[in-house]
Formats: structure tokens, sequence, C-alpha cells
């Protein structure tokens, strides 16, 4: 692309998410390591830069045209992977509190590069945690800590509901980026009777056909200590 940069800018301000020139750098410096990083291990079979931009970068942030994080916000990040969405929208949003959770080894320490390589050490809390997301949701320094939960990867609401749940304080959402809608309907219904069990509920689904995305939002509504 002959200047990045230009198209970087453009694009966000288009979509409404306008940048900071601090944001401009990190988004750079996030796409540069990206691949760089790529070519040793499999973080993302992505490597266009115009995709870079629309299918990881402006589909993280894509969710904030329906919710809004606050600053002192505590969000975690399930199956981070290269930091899709948490890294993203802690850029974003630096003042909220970021935990990633990733369990692949390759991916964490470049995870752990990336951070201070984007200056995101100096705002508010940034953690990476090397664990599996089920040990995560057993231990009590993160069970019931988180007001967000993020997960964007191909698991079902079933099958992530066991350790997505427990993360969450009373109150908090846990939001799972999902594509197409025709099968997110069948989905939801085959996890009612474990999201209850943990005490969740879906709040809601939301489409967002400008980024061809959708959303289900659960909602913890009742402590639930174990973990089944």
């Amino acid at each position: 692309m002959v200047n990045y940069k230009q198209y970087l800018k453009e694009t966000f301000n288009h979509y409404g998410f306008p940048l900071t020139r601090r944001q401009v750098i990190q988004f750079i410096r996030y796409r540069d390591e990206l691949l760089r990083w790529n070519t040793h291990i499999n973080l993302t079979a992505i490597t266009d830069d115009k995709e870079i931009i629309h299918k990881h970068f402006l589909d993280s942030l894509s969710i904030l045209e329906h919710i809004t994080l606050k600053d002192g916000d505590s969000v975690i990040d399930v199956g981070s992977g290269a930091g899709f969405p948490g890294v993203v929208l802690k850029i974003y949003i630096p003042g909220i509190r970021l935990t990633l959770v990733e369990a692949s080894e390759k991916k964490v320490s470049f995870l752990k590069f990336l951070i201070p390589q984007l200056q995101l050490h100096q705002t508010v809390n940034v953690a990476v945690l090397a664990e599996r997301a089920e040990v995560c949701a057993r231990q009590q320094t993160h069970t019931g800590a988180y007001d967000w939960v993020f997960t964007r990867y191909v698991a079902t609401i079933a099958d992530s509901a066991v350790y997505c749940l427990p993360l969450l304080k009373e109150g908090g959402k846990w939001i799972t980026y999902k594509s197409g809608v025709r099968t997110i309907k069948a989905e939801i219904e085959k996890s009612e009777k474990r999201l209850s069990a943990l005490g969740g509920t879906v709040e809601t689904v939301i489409t967002n056909a400008k980024f061809d995305r959708s959303y289900v939002v659960m909602r913890r509504i009742e402590t639930s200590t174990a973990v089944k």
C-alpha cells in the first residue's frame, strides 16, 4: 500500500472511529509486528494491509457502536490469540483494565512483546495470562472479577459458558462475536440450560450490517460458585 498511514486514518474515520496521533502510531506498529511475527509463528491468515484494518482492527472495535466501555472497566479477552479484540479495545480506550488469556505459549510471547511496543504498559493495568480459560475460571483472583468478557473465536456459547460466565461480576456482560445470523438462534437455544445453571442469560443479539458481524450479549444475573 502506497500510504498505509493515510489509509488507516481515513478508513477509521469513515467508520466513525477517529484516531489520535498516538493511536495511529500504535496501529501501524501493531500491523508491523503482527506481520513480522507471523513469518515465524501462526498468528493470522490475514496478511493484506487493508484486510488487517477491516477484519482485525475495525472488526474488534465494531462492538463499540453498541456498548460503552468506560475508563476503569475490568475487561478480559478469553482466547485472545494475537490480541483481537482486547488489544485493539485497549488502544482505543486506554483506561480500561485489560487481561488477555491465551493458552498458546507462542502467542503469549507475541502478546508480551507487543504490549510494551505499543506502550500499553504505560496506561492502566494490562496483563497477559498464559493459561487455559477453564483454569482461570476456577481461580479466586479471576472469579467474579470482571465487568466484561469478550470472545472472538469459533467455540459455541454452550462450550464457552462454563469458563466465561464465572469470570463476570454480578451484572457483568459477556459478548461473543459471531458471523452470520441463521445459526445463532439455534446455538442460543442449545446453550440456554447451561447459561441458566451458571447464573447467566442472553440479554440481546445485535447485528451490525456495516461490519457483517453479529454479537450475542449475555449477562450474569446471580452468583454461581460452581464451574460445571
